[in-house]
């Protein structure tokens, strides 16, 4: 494209030079015929110097034409000339061009002259041919092409030199990448990397960072699961070997069983908590559809499911919501799975005989949990929301410190904030998911 544009570029000065240099030379022929005008008692003189008809006469610079004229009359010169139209305001000023004379196309140029003692102006006409122009723009063209050639062939060579060396940091990139090992993540380094691969190298390394941050929490999630699931698993293997020694019937065999239903109930817990936690840390929000819920439905649904489990541990549970819709926009099965899991912790960690209490709140719209179990002190409350954090795991209760983690996570997901503080007169717990201002209630008629 370059070499295009300087053509054309070229080519356009090549021909606006050549026929400038040729206008002058005609507009000096011109003006020599009109210096050796003269008058001599009225009648015009003309004395054209050798120099004037050298000028004209030079073969070398192809065919040249003139003519000297009194309004229509010839006074000198080619009488069947073609005449241009000249302004006669415009005296002395070169007035130039192009016409055909005895068969070719030829380049005129007029000047007007003042004679004294004559009382119209003298105008005076030169005419070229213009073959030799076309020859000397040709040859300046060819030249110019010949160039333009080199210039192509030139850039063609050294293409794949520039080429290689400037794919030579990305070849040490690629170089370094394919000498680590499958496990090593660590930033590129950016020395002797060119600027304009600085973005580039930049990118990589916060991509790196990135993947290293989530190989290091499905290790550590691995860790902890491992972990979690081995006491379940061990109490399993433990009492299904005592099952085996003891007698049908018998009062070790009955113990054995019931634990081994205790232990499987835990494990069938905690493989639906990591299942949801799963679900939770595949998700990306902006996939996430939001939908008209409401609250009032939707806590209502979570506490009838979580009925049994309350019963089955001596856990009054109870529901507080307005007789109206509290419409929000959310995503219903996500929401509900975070209640599940808040009204479940709520449960599980609770004294025998205590109380969960869930509550819908019309404006701002939000849904508050709160319990008169122990509670947890101010400054380890932050703590519960990470993963399988326990943080009194010798209390005989089977959480697995997962579920208030989940909640945090779907909570970041949806766009709603969770406050968790102490429960009513300072006893249990009380935890606050508040939905987002524009997402607020639509209070409905009863």
């Amino acid at each position: 494209m370059l070499a295009l544009v300087l053509g054309v570029a070229g080519s356009f000065a090549i021909t606006r030079t050549v026929g400038a240099v040729n206008d002058r030379i005609l507009s000096a022929a011109s003006r020599g015929i009109a210096d050796s005008l003269g008058s001599d008692d009225g009648e015009i003189t003309l004395d054209l110097s050798p120099a004037v008809f050298g000028m004209l006469e030079n073969n070398a610079r192809d065919n040249v034409y003139y003519s000297v004229r009194r309004g229509r009359e010839i006074l000198t010169g080619y009488t069947d000339l073609p005449q241009i139209r000249i302004d006669p305001a415009r005296q002395e000023e070169f007035t130039f061009a192009e016409s055909r004379y005895l068969g070719h196309e030829v380049r005129i140029v007029a000047v007007t002259r003042i004679v004294p003692q004559v009382s119209e102006p003298i105008v005076v006409q030169v005419a070229e041919t213009l073959d030799a122009r076309k020859r000397m723009a040709r040859g300046l063209l060819v030249g110019l092409a010949v160039l333009e050639l080199a210039l192509i062939a030139t850039a063609a060579m050294l293409m794949p030199i520039a080429v290689r060396r400037g794919l030579a940091p990305l070849k040490r990139l690629q170089a370094e990448m394919d000498r680590r090992g499958a496990e090593d993540l660590t930033p590129l380094s950016a020395a002797g990397v060119p600027g304009e691969l600085g973005d580039l190298v930049s990118a990589f390394n916060t991509m790196l960072a990135r993947l290293d941050s989530g190989f290091a929490g499905i290790r550590r999630f691995t860790a902890d699961a491992s972990h979690q699931m081995r006491t379940p698993l061990s109490v399993l293997r433990t009492h299904v070997a005592v099952l085996k020694r003891a007698k049908p019937g018998s009062a070790e065999a009955k113990g054995s069983i019931e634990d081994i239903d205790d232990a499987g109930a835990r494990l069938s817990h905690l493989l639906n908590q990591l299942l949801s936690l799963a679900r939770v840390d595949s998700g990306h929000p902006e996939r996430v559809i939001l939908e008209p819920a409401d609250l009032r439905r939707l806590a209502a649904d979570v506490v009838s499911g979580q009925e049994a489990v309350a019963s089955a541990r001596q856990i009054r549970l109870h529901l507080g919501a307005p007789q109206r819709a509290v419409e929000v926009r959310t995503n219903t099965a996500l929401a509900t799975e975070m209640l599940v899991n808040i009204v479940d912790n709520a449960i599980r960690y609770n004294r025998p005989g205590g109380q969960v209490s869930v509550i819908v709140d019309e404006r701002p719209a939000a849904i508050r949990v709160e319990d008169d179990g122990p509670g947890i002190p101010p400054e380890d409350r932050e703590k519960v929301f990470e993963r399988f954090i326990r943080l009194n795991p010798h209390a005989g209760n089977d959480g697995s410190g997962l579920g208030l983690s989940i909640a945090h996570s779907i909570a970041e997901t949806l766009g709603l904030d969770l406050g968790l503080d102490g429960g009513p007169g300072d006893r249990g717990l009380r935890l606050t998911i508040i939905f987002p201002p524009d997402a607020d209630s639509l209070v409905k008629g009863p």
